[in-house]
């Protein structure tokens, strides 16, 4: 129906020109369909985020539990933890920590055992649910690993480090 417009206004000589002008004019508009659709059912992307946006850095929260699960992936490290209460309840907590190249250039990448017991240190979430970003963790051999990224020079880091 367009071209036949089209070739109304430009004549039977520019025929060829109106298919053209046609053709381009709806792949344009199919295209543009496609995009708003595609924006419209994309998932949501999260943008990385300040450590303070997720983590209360200025409390410190602690728990003593066996390692279920270690993940080397990124963008965070995961470590997955029960507790076991005084009751005999459990409570799972979940980890974080820097990225994995950053554990696995540091040395780190193969020293955490599923299966062992650890005393962790750690920035409580803000939402209140059992995840934080880990602060220190203890071995069962009395070995305490630093793995909290904040300056490094401020009086808190020069006490974990001690």
């Amino acid at each position: 129906m367009k071209v036949i417009k089209l070739f109304k206004m430009y004549g039977a000589e520019n025929m060829v020109a109106a298919k053209m002008l046609a053709a381009a004019t709806v792949a344009t508009v199919m295209i543009a369909a496609g995009m708003a659709v595609g924006l419209v059912l994309a998932p949501p992307v999260a943008a990385h985020h300040a450590l303070q946006a997720e983590y209360d850095t200025t409390a410190v929260g602690s728990f003593t539990g066996t390692l279920t699960r270690f993940a080397l992936i990124n963008p965070h490290v995961r470590w997955l933890f029960d507790e076991t209460k005084p009751d005999g309840t459990k409570v799972q907590w979940e980890m974080s920590g820097a990225g994995a190249g950053a554990l696995r250039q540091a040395g780190l990448g193969r020293i955490f055992k599923v299966g062992e017991v650890y005393d962790v240190t750690f920035a409580p979430s803000h939402s209140g649910a059992n995840i934080g970003r880990v602060r220190t963790m203890t071995f069962p051999d009395g070995r305490v690993v630093t793995l909290f990224h904040e300056d490094p020079t401020s009086p808190e880091a020069q006490q974990l480090n001690q």
